[in-house]
């Protein structure tokens, strides 16, 4: 398995074997309004990860940060929320969904679980960053997902 990190909108260009995972507090409606439904492209919509959603409190970019992350309140609870999570716990729960959607599905490819988030890669308020620096001093490199457009 691998683990990968992408935004919401580039679901419409995934493969079946890439699986996204919702991180967000509030997911688009599209993705969850149905629960866990395939889309037309046979890919898996509507898995959330309670563990890597922020705080409900906390879950607003504050207004004063300027798209700076170090001034950011939101991203610093974050970090904070994330340190305090077993990573092995996160890992163990993607490995056994990763192998469950590829045993239920049959394809042949490695199969990828996305972590979603709502921003784009050059927004720099996103719990992108967090998410990214967590797996890294866990010792895993999440990579932002190539997509074929």
């Amino acid at each position: 398995m691998k683990v990968k990190i992408s935004y919401f909108y580039n679901i419409r260009f995934f493969k079946p074997y890439q699986i996204p995972v919702s991180t967000a507090c509030y997911d688009p409606r599209w993705y969850y309004s149905k629960g866990v439904v395939k889309d037309k492209n046979g890919v898996y919509n509507g898995i959330r990860m309670e563990l890597l959603h922020a705080d409900a409190e906390s879950a607003n970019c504050s207004l004063d940060c300027k798209d700076d992350p170090a001034t950011c309140t939101f991203l610093t609870v974050y970090r904070d929320q994330l340190r305090k999570t077993n990573f092995q716990e996160v890992y163990n729960w993607l490995q056994q969904l990763a192998d469950n959607v590829q045993n239920l599905e049959g394809f042949e490819e490695e199969p990828e679980v996305v972590l979603m988030v709502y921003e784009a890669p050059d927004n720099k308020c996103s719990e992108r960053g967090p998410l990214i620096d967590w797996f890294k001093e866990n010792g895993y490199d999440l990579e932002e997902l190539k997509v074929e457009k």
